[in-house]
């Protein structure tokens, strides 16, 4: 009796005993985030001609103050950029003799 009675706790606790898992497999982490890639602003007279296309294509007393804040130029740069666009052939004073035109890319 008393090996029956040995026999059915052993049994007994070993229906309580906690089961062995198979380890998991590991789980792959999300790829991370590619940094943002900073947008190079471009050379300075590439930063006039975009802000002078977006303002018309005419630089003059009214659009000078926009194109030269959008650009980040100083009035030495406008100058200086408006002569070189001339010599290359994408720029040119406009009919009224007080304004600048550009003649290239979306403003021709």
């Amino acid at each position: 009796m008393l090996r029956n009675l040995s026999l059915v706790a052993i049994l007994g606790l070993s229906a309580c005993a906690v089961p062995v898992y198979a380890p998991l497999p590991p789980t792959e982490l999300p790829p991370e985030p590619e940094p943002e890639v900073s947008v190079n602003p471009g050379s300075a007279k590439e930063r006039f001609v975009s802000a002078a296309e977006a303002n018309g294509c005419v630089v003059n007393a009214r659009t000078a103050p926009l194109i030269l804040t959008d650009a980040t130029l100083s009035q030495e740069d406008l100058a200086r950029i408006m002569t070189e666009l001339k010599t290359e052939g994408r720029g040119d004073v406009a009919a009224d003799g007080q304004s600048f035109r550009l003649t290239t890319g979306t403003c021709a």
